[in-house]
């Protein structure tokens, strides 16, 4: 049976403390072989928590189509206690916004938070922690919207997503080592329909099937994050949409308004993709929805993604030396019970199935 030591096998980091401190992982010095998910293929490996800084950042994708507006006021009553929340685990945030439709011609463009005025040259599209009044800013921002009207109809979420990551240079919106987290509120696909021909309703404007490029593509815009963050970056990408096969919202949202809805398919995929959250904008308030990606954020921050699937009964982990069985795995995920503190060393061993 083949065995190699992996350096590159780590995917999402560990927590750093009980709440929500975020770090990368580094590894202990091993030959570098090329990963394999071969059956009957042994893995181990050795690292140790890094320490880190606590850091999330955060981008918010308003959908601002013609029959948006509810959600998104929805979405803006429950941000900040949802920011408040962050803030009591210790949390240190920041938050970049930006639309499905193109700003200035751009898709990605950070557009300003209204009612906020930062100091100490800050731009007013970068929301930082200790912001006072951010529920009235989340609320002025959402109003101040231009709520349909040119290119509204055209929605790209991830298109969006995937500039925004590629701008990150200079826009500012992102720091060395922070992890990454993405709210999408939208009660369409990408591009509508999602490029798919079944998906057209009868009372879809002329012109809505419109074929996805490759910015419009989850597995790119995931791979976008990676190359501009790491190949280690925690990213989430979290939707509240029409959720694929819930009839009842679809048909709730289409009675609502004279734009037709449509299953969020490509942003649901994305977050499973990522490990993020998915909520129902049929839901009558956001704070679930939210609490869930809060939760999905600390979450993606106690689990490591493995290589491999391992085989049943074959994995054996050293914690500090010690043995430890304190961990579940579901699939190739390995999640531990309680987060790992920084400077904890790991010994992991296993056998793919």
């Amino acid at each position: 049976m083949k065995t190699m030591n992996l350096k590159n096998l780590l995917i999402l980091s560990v927590m750093t403390a009980a709440t929500a401190a975020c770090s990368k992982m580094e590894f202990s010095p091993a030959p570098l072989e090329m990963a394999s998910s071969v059956p009957g293929t042994s893995v181990s490996f050795s690292q140790v928590v890094g320490y880190g800084n606590k850091q999330v950042d955060f981008l918010i994708v308003f959908d601002d189509s013609n029959s948006m507006l509810p959600d998104l006021k929805k979405l803006a009553a429950g941000m900040g206690d949802f920011v408040g929340s962050l803030e009591n685990s210790g949390i240190d945030w920041q938050m970049c916004m930006t639309n499905t439709r193109a700003m200035n011609s751009v898709w990605g463009f950070s557009a300003d938070w209204v009612g906020y005025s930062p100091s100490g040259g800050t731009p007013a599209y970068l929301l930082k922690k200790g912001t006072p009044n951010l529920t009235n800013i989340f609320e002025n921002t959402v109003n101040a919207l231009t709520i349909g009207g040119s290119g509204s109809a055209d929605e790209r979420g991830l298109k969006a997503t995937y500039n925004h990551f590629a701008l990150a240079g200079s826009n500012n919106c992102y720091r060395p080592g922070a992890a990454l987290s993405v709210i999408i509120v939208s009660n369409e696909d990408e591009r509508s329909v999602g490029g798919d021909p079944s998906k057209v309703k009868a009372n879809d404007a002329v012109g809505s099937l419109i074929p996805l490029e490759a910015e419009d593509m989850p597995e790119n815009v995931l791979a976008m994050a990676k190359q501009k963050f790491g190949s280690d970056v925690r990213f989430t990408f979290n939707s509240i949409i029409v959720k694929p096969g819930d009839k009842s919202c679809e048909a709730m949202q289409d009675a609502a308004s004279a734009s037709p809805s449509h299953e969020g398919v490509h942003y649901e995929k994305l977050s499973v993709l990522t490990d993020g959250g998915v909520g129902s904008i049929c839901d009558s308030s956001f704070a679930n929805n939210l609490n869930t990606f809060r939760d999905k954020i600390v979450n993606s921050m106690t689990h490591m993604t493995l290589q491999c699937a391992p085989k049943a009964g074959t994995v054996q982990i050293k914690v500090n030396g010690s043995a430890f069985t304190q961990f579940t795995v579901s699939g190739k995920v390995l999640k531990f019970n309680s987060p790992l503190v920084e400077g904890t060393k790991i010994d992991l061993a296993f056998d793919c199935q």
